[in-house]
């Protein structure tokens, strides 16, 4: 007799990883080919930032209660088919005008496979875990699928197929009735997934190394096709840099996802400093291409453990109900200042971005423990001769 929760279970973890897979490829894919046909690195960064902003756009939408089975089931047909017949064209004459096809295909589609995860994950009788096993199997789809970023024909087929097979999935997956709307997601970009930190975090310097670890995806996103075309230069194998960029991002997370749970927001700010501090190191000082590959490892780690550590730890959950537009748009503003910083300074500026992020928390995380340790120095000053606290 199969049991009514295993099965929910199992339902929600294959549309999370399904969801996963879309924007893991779609932020890669589609920036391969805007590198690709844009006119200039500059512009094809800007495309990848309107993808950005128009995901956020459509998760607004998207990732409401009350959607109608039906209704989602034939938008994402939509949306499949017009980010497939994008993907197609681009290398079949459709140049630029193809490629925003697949932006707005991809991202509506993606923002649609949130609401399918989202309405999955609130009929669960009891709250789900974090999705990091879910997201690191998606992760993993993602990057066989992008193979070689370089070949463009063969990656628009690839990532034509992925969009069919993971909405027939997610076909399959949707739920008969939709459950009750309810409160409780973790807001963000990316409904319950890439969680927008809580107001205010950023005074406390403290926070700061896990902050600037949760901002190390975007450059690495943004710069992973050139990053590729970069290790060809060196005689690597580009579809290793993508699957070992991406088990950086994702697989500590998943071996430590239990261990994460219990670090006190200080232990997770010194793990994600130390490993910026090293990705920095690896930026300035190694030779090629160890530093790619060093960075990539460092950051990626840290990423994702500043991730999985937010994911786990209420405290440092985003504001429930936040509008995913509002972190759109901030990804899509930074994606915009990483393009011009890499058209004008191309690997250089890459290395400098990343080795930026690691001096800063560095930074940071030293006046945090001198701060500490000057609160600790004064403490006893507060208390009079005879053991008694001052009276307020």
């Amino acid at each position: 007799m199969t049991d009514p929760a295993a099965t929910g279970l199992l339902r929600l973890t294959l549309a999370r990883a399904c969801a996963w897979a879309l924007l893991v490829a779609g932020w890669i894919g589609i920036g391969s080919l805007a590198l690709q046909f844009a006119p200039s690195l500059a512009s094809g960064f800007a495309l990848v930032a309107l993808w950005l902003l128009a995901l956020g756009a459509a998760a607004t939408v998207a990732t409401r209660g009350g959607m109608h089975r039906w209704t989602r089931a034939m938008a994402l047909g939509i949306g499949a088919a017009l980010a497939s017949i994008a993907l197609l064209a681009t290398v079949r004459g459709g140049g630029l005008y193809a490629v925003l096809g697949a932006v707005l295909g991809w991202s509506a589609l993606t923002a649609l496979a949130s609401g399918v995860v989202r309405s999955l994950r609130q009929a669960q009788p009891v709250p789900p875990g974090p999705p990091i096993a879910a997201a690191t199997l998606g992760a993993l789809c993602a990057g066989l699928v992008l193979g070689d970023l370089g070949d463009v024909t063969a990656l628009a087929s690839r990532l034509a197929l992925l969009v069919c097979a993971a909405v027939a999935v997610l076909l399959v997956l949707q739920r008969p009735l939709e459950a009750t709307p309810r409160p409780g997601c973790r807001a963000g970009l990316f409904d319950c997934s890439l969680p927008a930190w809580p107001a205010g975090a950023w005074r406390d310097s403290m926070q700061w190394p896990t902050l600037l670890a949760g901002l190390a995806m975007l450059p690495m996103m943004a710069a992973l096709p050139l990053m590729a075309d970069w290790c060809r230069a060196q005689a690597i194998a580009p579809q290793a840099m993508v699957l070992l960029h991406l088990a950086a991002m994702f697989g500590p997370a998943l071996v430590l996802r239990r261990a994460i749970a219990r670090w006190s927001v200080r232990a997770l700010a010194s793990v994600c400093a130390l490993l910026l501090l090293a990705g920095a190191a690896f930026a300035l000082l190694a030779p090629a291409p160890v530093d790619l590959f060093g960075l990539a490892m460092a950051h990626g780690a840290a990423w994702g453990l500043a991730w999985g550590g937010q994911l786990w730890a209420p405290a440092r959950r985003g504001q429930q109900g936040t509008s995913p537009l509002l972190a759109a748009t901030g990804y899509a503003v930074l994606t915009l200042v990483f393009g011009v910083i890499v058209e004008y300074a191309g690997a250089r500026g890459v290395a400098d971005v990343h080795a930026t992020l690691g001096i800063v928390a560095g930074a940071a995380w030293l006046t945090s423990l001198a701060i500490a340790a000057r609160r600790h120095t004064a403490a006893p000053a507060s208390v009079d001769p005879h053991g008694q606290p001052p009276r307020l």
